[in-house]
C-alpha cells in the first residue's frame, strides 16, 4: 500500500499556484475584488550565517503585487520573523524571504517576468502591459532595467549574427567642469549589441564612437569574433571602423529603415532641387499677388478693373481683418 509522504495541498493552493506558498483564507471585500491571504511553506534562513530558523519572533502582513488570477487580486502575506539560534551570529533575528519574493521585494518574479515577456516578447508598450496587469508603469521599467543589466556569459555563447545600434536613454544634460569652470554638454548616449537569431541583450556600452564599442569586441576571444557572420548597423562611420579593426572578415549590413529611409531623403531632395530649376520656386502653395503684409480680407480701396470701385455691400460682407492665414505671410 502507497501512502502519501507530503501534505496534499488545497484547491484553493492548486488554483493559486503561487510556488512555496500556500493559502489560508479568500474574502471578497465590498467592492467585488478579492483578497487571499497566503503564507509560506519553504524554510527560512539567516541571510548571514545560513541557518535554518525554528523559532519564530514575530508576524505581520504584507501587501504584495501578483499575477492577474481571472481577475485582480489582492495577495496578503503572513510573513514571519525569526530567532536566529547562531551564537556567533551578529544577526539576531531575520525576516523569511522566497525565490518568488525575494528580500526588499513588493511584487512576485512571475509577475516580473510577466511584464518583460509582454514587451518583449509580445511587442506591447511599456505603459499598455502596465495597465493591463494592474501595475504602474514605474515597475514595467525596472522590471526591463533589470531584465537587461543581467547579461549572459557572452563568452560561451556562439552568436553567428550581431546588430549594433545607439539608444539616448535621457534627455540632454549641462555639467560645469570644475578644472575649467566652463559648462560642457552632455548627451547621454548608448549602445547595445544583441543577438540577431534570438533577439537576446549581449552588451551595453557607453557612448556610440568606436572606442565603446570597439573595447566589447576586443574583449571577446578570437574563436567568438571569428564566428560572427553578419553584423547589422545603422549608416555610422563610428560602428563601421570598430568593425574594420576588430571584425574585418565579416560581412556588415546597414538595417532595411535606414536604408530606405535615405534613399527617400536622396529622391526627396533630387525632386526639390529640379521643382526650383524648372519653376524657379520652391515647392509649396503659391501665394497671392500683392504688396507684402497685404491681407486678403481687408476692405477693398481700389477695383481690379480700371474705372470700377469697390461696393458697400462688397465690403460690408468682408471678414475682420487679419482673420485669414495665407501660406507664407
Amino acid at each position: 500500500m502507497t501512502e502519501l509522504t507530503a501534505v496534499r495541498p488545497d484547491a484553493g493552493t492548486v488554483i493559486f499556484n503561487l510556488p512555496d506558498y500556500r493559502g489560508l483564507d479568500a474574502e471578497i471585500l465590498a467592492f467585488g475584488q478579492r483578497r487571499i491571504h497566503v503564507e509560506s511553506t519553504a524554510e527560512a534562513g539567516c541571510p548571514s550565517c545560513g541557518v535554518i530558523g525554528a523559532r519564530r519572533h514575530s508576524r505581520r502582513r504584507q501587501r504584495i503585487r501578483d499575477i492577474l488570477v481571472a481577475g485582480p487580486v489582492e495577495v496578503l502575506w503572513s510573513k514571519y520573523r525569526y530567532f536566529c539560534d547562531e551564537a556567533l551570529c551578529a544577526r539576531k533575528t531575520f525576516v523569511e524571504s522566497t525565490p518568488q519574493v525575494p528580500r526588499r521585494a513588493r511584487s512576485t518574479r512571475r509577475l516580473r517576468d510577466a511584464l518583460v515577456s509582454a514587451v518583449i516578447n509580445s511587442g506591447r508598450a511599456a505603459a499598455e502591459a502596465a495597465a493591463a496587469h494592474g501595475v504602474s508603469w514605474w515597475l514595467v521599467q525596472d522590471a526591463l532595467n533589470q531584465a537587461a543589466t543581467q547579461l549572459p556569459d557572452v563568452d560561451r555563447l556562439r552568436p553567428r549574427m550581431l546588430g549594433i545600434d545607439e539608444h539616448r536613454f535621457r534627455s540632454v544634460r549641462f555639467f560645469k567642469d570644475p578644472e575649467t569652470n566652463q559648462w560642457k554638454r552632455y548627451e547621454p548616449w548608448m549602445a547595445t549589441i544583441v543577438d540577431l537569431d534570438t533577439g537576446q541583450v549581449l552588451g551595453i556600452v557607453d557612448g556610440r564612437d568606436s572606442k565603446g564599442v570597439g573595447a566589447w569586441l576586443f574583449a571577446r576571444p578570437l574563436t567568438w569574433r571569428l564566428g560572427v557572420q553578419v553584423v547589422a548597423i545603422d549608416p555610422s562611420a563610428a560602428f563601421r571602423k570598430a568593425l574594420r579593426m576588430w571584425l574585418p572578415r565579416t560581412a556588415v549590413s546597414v538595417d532595411a529603415f535606414h536604408l530606405v529611409k535615405l534613399a527617400n531623403d536622396a529622391l526627396t531632395g533630387v525632386r526639390q532641387r529640379l521643382s526650383q530649376e524648372v519653376r524657379g520656386r520652391r515647392r509649396g502653395p503659391r501665394t497671392r499677388p500683392g504688396p507684402i503684409g497685404a491681407c486678403c480680407c481687408a476692405p477693398a480701396t481700389a477695383s481690379r478693373r480700371p474705372g470700377w470701385s469697390a461696393s458697400p455691400m462688397s465690403s460690408a460682407r468682408m471678414t475682420p481683418p487679419g482673420s485669414c492665414r495665407q501660406p507664407g505671410r
